[in-house]
């Protein structure tokens, strides 16, 4: 693509593969749309498996008939949700993640659901997930099976959590999640942790120097609110600057929460954008997830 739609006319693609892992995200994604004033486009891609000998091979045309009913039943289920909403379908054949991803190229927001499997099975199959955050050219939203908007109707209220590594790669995490709070009247909780990576010399530090330590992770939050804080004065903010594991914070964070909004980590390396910490967090967080990447739109992040 030689340009991105502005936010105002992408949709919000939500990705299924038509299993109960996708239930919650058709849900969000739904809310999303409403909330956003977009259109809805409902993605299934096809991948067609490698040959069995001495089965036949499967053609695209094999998988055509139930992928169809896969977007056909989620559209379904998402105009039972909004009856106005503007809802498309669309079908692609391949690997998952490529699909998918150049599929964001188009949207203001990818919705997927996160994988619930677990041990090998989940290390395999959570790559979908992985790979579509760790790439996609806009803000992907990774979505718990059981998710529900707050109140069953969306209602206002609630909270979103915001992780904050460093103040120069906060502007696009502070936009994201006021963009979600504003809307829903939620409140905003701006989160801080420091740990050093040696648990002997995190331990020391942690006794002698938790003050400082603390007070420059207060420093750099207050450097991430920056203008957003006289912006949107009615909203409430909350910090906290704690010494842990980031993920382990982060997700302690999100118990309640509406969404928590983190950014990708490494933008340059070739195959692990996310991170240690976002990684966990998706794996792990009892709220939706949205990860933002450092840049939104016009080619591979």
């Amino acid at each position: 693509m030689s340009s991105t739609p502005s936010s105002a006319t992408a949709p919000v693609i939500l990705a299924t593969d038509g299993t109960p892992a996708s239930d919650g995200a058709l849900r969000y994604a739904v809310e999303r749309a409403r909330m956003r004033g977009a259109d809805l486009r409902i993605l299934h891609v096809m991948a067609v498996p490698a040959p069995v000998p001495p089965l036949r091979p499967v053609v695209p045309a094999d998988l055509e008939p139930y992928a169809r009913a896969v977007v056909g039943r989620a559209a379904e289920q998402a105009r039972d949700l909004a009856p106005g909403l503007t809802i498309s379908t669309m079908l692609a054949q391949g690997a998952r993640v490529r699909a998918i991803v150049d599929a964001s190229a188009d949207a203001q927001l990818v919705v997927v659901g996160r994988e619930t499997s677990h041990g090998l099975e989940r290390l395999l199959t959570g790559a979908t997930t992985a790979g579509v955050a760790s790439n996609a050219r806009c803000p992907v939203v990774v979505v718990p099976a059981d998710w529900r908007p707050r109140d069953g109707t969306g209602g206002s209220g609630g909270t979103v959590v915001v992780g904050i590594r460093r103040p120069d790669d906060a502007s696009h995490v502070m936009a994201a999640a006021y963009q979600e709070a504003v809307p829903l009247g939620a409140a905003i909780t701006v989160v801080h942790a420091w740990e050093l990576m040696d648990p002997y010399l995190d331990r020391i530090e942690a006794r002698t120097h938790d003050e400082e330590w603390r007070a420059m992770g207060e420093q750099l939050v207050e450097e991430a609110l920056g203008h957003w804080r006289d912006q949107y004065p009615h909203v409430t903010v909350e910090t906290r600057v704690e010494h842990g594991h980031p993920a382990s914070v982060l997700v302690a964070a999100a118990k309640g929460a509406d969404l928590v909004v983190v950014r990708r980590a490494h933008e340059h390396r070739p195959f692990d954008h996310l991170g240690a910490t976002v990684r966990a967090v998706l794996l792990s967080s009892p709220a939706p997830v949205e990860v933002v990447p450092a840049r939104i739109g016009g080619g591979a992040a």
